[in-house]
Formats: structure tokens, C-alpha cells, sequence
């Protein structure tokens, strides 16, 4: 039942997440877009440096201090070696009033990128904590085109060209990709509660504080304006699920690797979210 619960997640997670990010690329200026990378390179070049250098480094750092179980320490660096979630997209925006243009701009620069830096990284990591993994380059471009640069991409294209449809259909998209993500978590839910109850308090601890530093990196290296230094928050801290499950899975086994896999996503993300909720209370009343 468990297989089969997963296998059904396999087909609609990803359908569910290219409409969301899609509806959210309908709502973005293309011309914003660019203009990150034409007015304000430095600010691009400090982001990437934020999330591809020092986000691992210090998730190595704390995992040689706190010495969590070696599968724990395999999948905190896969994880952190993986460019951004594509959901936070929408959750930056509703939760903490995030600029979503500039989200955009490290969104597409962090998955082109991936091609090169999750091999390095994962390399890397590998060295220092013992353990050999690959990264198949060819799912990888699917999951990152399926996920990220052809949603956005093709939702940039419709805003640019054609306006009016993209006011029209980006609620009806949106709609259809987060009913279909209710379902993906419920059934995950179902499927893999068991994992979150296994896990020890230590382990979460380490989760935790890996997860909390990849934040405040992207917080306190963000550029002055409040919604911009939320979204480097949010890259730095939250690493695209799918991706990172696929590489662990298909390395070291799904039945070994998801219960580690599945706590570490979870806990990134709840604290990502109410580090948003915690933004848009601050930003809504003035502060930085």
C-alpha cells in the first residue's frame, strides 16, 4: 500500500507543483526580472555566494560539530547541495510579502547553475564526510525543467506577451495546482508519518540548527530592503524536495534513506514558513 501510495505521489506532486509555479510566473514582470541582473549584479553575485558557498559550508560545519548518524549527515548534505524549492515561490509572496521578481531572478539562476554546482557540492561534501554519491545530470534537468525553468519561464513568456490572459489564468492554475497538492500531502502524510515519529531528538535538533542557519545566512546578507532580504532568506533555507529525494533515493536506496529524507524536508520547511509568518508580521509593521 505504502509503494503504491508513493508511486501515485510521483505522478501528481510534480504536476501540482508546475501549476502553482506556473500561476505564480503568470503574476511576475519579465522586465524586473532582468532588471536584477542588469542594475544589480552584485546583489545577484552576494545571493549565490550565500547559498552555493556558504549554506553548505556551514551545514558541514555544524554536522562534524553535532555528529548526527551517518545517514542524517548524508542527507543534510544532499539536501543543502540542491538549488531552491519551487513552491516557496507562492509561500514567499502570501506569507511575507516577499519580492517575487527577485525571487524569480535567483530561481532561474540557481537551477541553471544546478548542473554544475549540485555535483560540486555533493563532491565535495561527500570528501569531508565520507560517503560517495552521483548525480544523474539527465533526471536532474528534468526534475529542475519540469519544477522550475519551464513553469517560470513559460509563465514570464504569457505575462510579457499577453497580459490580460495571464490575469485570467493564473487564479484558475493556481486553484488546480494547490487542490492537487492537498492531495500529495495528505497521502504523504499517510505514507510516511512513521517516518517523522522514528526519529530521534538529536537528529531534529541537528535538522533544526542546519535549517536556522541557512536562514539567518540569507537574512543577514540580504540587501536593506525587507522583501528582498526575505527572499534570500528563503533560497538559502529551503532546498528543492524532489531533487534531493531522488539523489539520496537513488544512491543509497529509498527504504534507507526516506526516513531520514522525509524529517529533514518537513522540518525545513516548517521552520522556513514560520520564519515568513514572522517577516510578514515585522515588514507589515515598518521593520526590516
Amino acid at each position: 500500500m505504502k509503494d503504491l501510495i508513493i508511486e501515485i505521489l510521483k505522478i501528481i506532486a510534480p504536476f501540482s507543483v508546475a501549476f502553482i509555479v506556473f500561476s505564480q510566473g503568470l503574476g511576475i514582470s519579465p522586465s524586473r526580472v532582468a532588471a536584477y541582473f542588469r542594475e544589480q549584479p552584485r546583489l545577484v553575485i552576494r545571493a549565490l555566494f550565500a547559498s552555493l558557498v556558504l549554506v553548505p559550508v556551514t551545514a558541514l560545519a555544524l554536522i562534524l560539530l553535532l555528529k548526527p548518524s551517518h545517514t542524517l549527515a548524508i542527507g543534510l548534505a544532499i539536501l543543502v547541495a540542491c538549488p531552491p524549492a519551487p513552491l516557496m515561490l507562492k509561500a514567499a509572496a502570501k506569507k511575507s510579502g516577499g519580492n517575487l521578481e527577485f525571487m524569480a531572478s535567483l530561481h532561474l539562476s540557481l537551477a541553471l547553475l544546478a548542473f554544475v554546482t549540485v555535483p560540486v557540492i555533493v563532491y565535495l561534501l561527500s570528501i569531508a564526510l565520507d560517503f560517495e554519491a552521483e548525480v544523474d545530470l539527465g533526471v536532474m534537468t528534468w526534475i529542475l525543467a519540469r519544477t522550475i525553468l519551464l513553469p517560470v519561464g513559460l509563465g514570464l513568456v504569457v505575462r510579457g506577451y499577453w497580459p490580460a490572459v495571464a490575469d485570467k489564468l493564473a487564479p484558475l492554475v493556481g486553484k488546480i495546482g494547490t487542490i492537487g497538492l492537498l492531495v500529495v500531502v495528505l497521502f504523504a502524510i499517510v505514507a510516511l508519518y512513521p517516518a517523522l515519529l522514528n526519529m530521534d531528538a538529536w537528529s531534529y535538533l541537528t535538522i533544526a540548527l542546519v535549517s536556522v542557519s541557512a536562514l539567518a545566512i540569507g537574512h543577514f546578507l540580504g540587501p536593506s530592503e525587507p522583501s528582498e532580504k526575505t527572499i534570500l532568506a528563503v533560497e538559502c533555507g529551503v532546498r528543492h524536495p524532489v531533487l534531493a529525494l531522488t539523489i539520496a533515493g537513488s544512491n543509497f536506496g529509498s527504504p534507507q534513506m526516506l526516513p531520514v529524507m522525509v524529517p529533514c524536508v518537513i522540518t525545513f520547511i516548517a521552520i522556513a514558513m514560520a520564519y515568513m509568518v514572522w517577516r510578514g508580521k515585522t515588514t507589515s509593521n515598518g521593520a526590516a
